[in-house]
């Protein structure tokens, strides 16, 4: 799976240091440059990245400037705005943005946007694209339980019962891994019998004892069986960097 290309314009050195941080469980995105005013991000746009991060109060940064004319938000390179103030949304993906992002930025929203904007750029060329994140869907008695596929950490197995872990919290629902393994995208993927993992939430593995243990971007832990080690192994180059 090829990288997406990203540069981050901001002026505000926290900010900017906070976003690298969370981007860098991510490891498909390669970082051509960070500037800090809009002379510089100029003279770095040359080297057409994917995706700009974009400082709505970045010094010199104008709505009519030329590289804004004419583009639409889903045209490449993807502009995300982002601004401490939620008043600036509205004129940012009015005008120019594919996204906004309020700071300083949270891990869920990002994870949305990055998802948002891999569909967009890789998986449909011919911009046939909803700009909102798919929805897992579990049947809980006689209710449905939709979540945001970015949100889910791990889903683990309790007889007939599952317990879902996202980054808001846990939710229990009567169902068997079997029976929904088939309708989860295939960034999910099971690595002990009652245990699936969201891969875009992988952090890093580890050989403790002659146990593989992959930690999540929560910190958790979760062993990987040798039943299910060669199917991960081949998916990880994609996930770690």
């Amino acid at each position: 799976m090829p990288a997406l290309k990203l540069m981050v314009a901001d002026s505000d050195l926290q900010a900017c240091r906070h976003l690298l941080s969370l981007l860098s469980y991510y490891p498909n995105l390669q970082l051509q440059s960070c500037c800090h005013d809009f002379a510089e991000l100029e003279l770095q746009y040359n080297q057409q990245p994917d995706l700009i991060f974009l400082d709505m109060h970045l010094p010199g940064l104008s709505d009519e400037h030329p590289m804004f004319a004419d583009k639409t938000p889903y045209q490449a390179p993807l502009l995300i705005a982002q601004s401490p103030r939620e008043q600036d949304a509205y004129q940012a993906v009015e005008s120019y943005a594919f996204n906004f992002l309020l700071k300083p930025v949270k891990r869920l929203h990002l994870a949305r946007t990055l998802m948002n904007a891999h569909s967009l750029l890789r998986q449909h060329p011919d911009n046939s694209y909803s700009p909102y994140p798919a929805k897992l869907k579990f049947h809980n008695g006689h209710s449905m339980l939709s979540l945001d596929e970015p949100g889910v950490l791990m889903i683990q197995s309790a007889g007939n019962y599952l317990c879902i872990h996202t980054t808001d919290g846990n939710h229990v629902v009567r169902d068997t891994l079997k029976a929904i393994l088939p309708r989860l995208p295939k960034c999910f993927v099971q690595i002990h019998r009652s245990t699936l993992i969201n891969l875009h939430h992988l952090k890093q593995l580890s050989l403790q004892h002659g146990v593989y243990l992959l930690e999540l971007t929560d910190h958790s832990q979760v062993p990987v069986s040798r039943r299910f080690r060669s199917q991960l192994q081949s998916l990880l180059h994609d996930y770690l960097p």
